[in-house]
């Protein structure tokens, strides 16, 4: 799944470059568009099931800059039995700008919970939701 996104003036400090921080919004808009492929956050929500982030990391290649649009590539690392790592790969035309790299944790009921079917088959393409 690939996300295309413009750098907005929030988004940036006073030498119009993303604030690093600016990153992970941009990684978590990619993730929402991905979680769509498997009937959306509000669905998991819908069944009591909710992602929060154990681990997130970025490696910054070149400066996002203001008016960009970037494509984020969002796709699975790693799928434990309650945590899902994703890989967010950010690039500018042929230029890469960042790798970020996010581990969810599926909780239900304020406890660590399996993922649930719907999202485990969205991990793996060879499986048809």
């Amino acid at each position: 799944m690939i996300s295309e996104l413009r750098v907005r003036p929030r988004h940036c400090d006073a030498q119009g470059m993303m604030h690093a921080l600016r990153y992970y919004e941009f990684f978590e808009d990619a993730f929402l568009d991905w979680l769509e492929g498997s009937g959306g956050y509000e669905s998991l929500r819908r069944d009591g099931h909710d992602l929060v982030i154990k681990a997130s990391g970025c490696e910054h290649h070149r400066p996002a800059r203001l008016d960009e649009i970037l494509s984020v590539e969002s796709a699975p690392a790693r799928l434990g039995t309650t945590s899902l790592t994703m890989v967010f790969t950010m690039r500018y035309g042929d230029d890469l700008v960042a790798v970020g790299t996010i581990t969810y944790v599926c909780v239900r009921d304020g406890r660590a919970a399996p993922l649930p079917p719907v999202l485990t088959r969205h991990c793996r393409p060879d499986d048809k939701p």
